[in-house]
């Protein structure tokens, strides 16, 4: 099975909000599935926003890095010098 980029994303967003809304139903908490439905919708947004945001942090750290080396620091490139 041959899937674009973008279908494994939109398939893996829906198995999250699956996965999501029954673990809100089932929780304990006394909520509905219609409750369920619509805290999902609340949810998935904030945790793809986190993920998105993590990615974003890691890769532009490890850009920092590589220029900056291993004196990224004012004081290590200070003692250095």
């Amino acid at each position: 099975m041959n899937l674009t980029q973008r279908t494994r994303d939109v398939l893996t967003v829906a198995a999250l909000y699956v996965v999501v809304v029954v673990a809100l139903r089932f929780s304990g908490s006394g909520m509905g599935w219609l409750m369920a439905l619509v805290m999902g919708l609340v949810v998935m947004p904030l945790a793809l926003w986190m993920t998105w945001l993590r990615r974003h942090f890691t890769q532009r750290a490890r850009e920092f890095g590589r220029r900056h080396g291993s004196a990224a620091w004012p004081e290590d490139r200070q003692r250095r010098g």
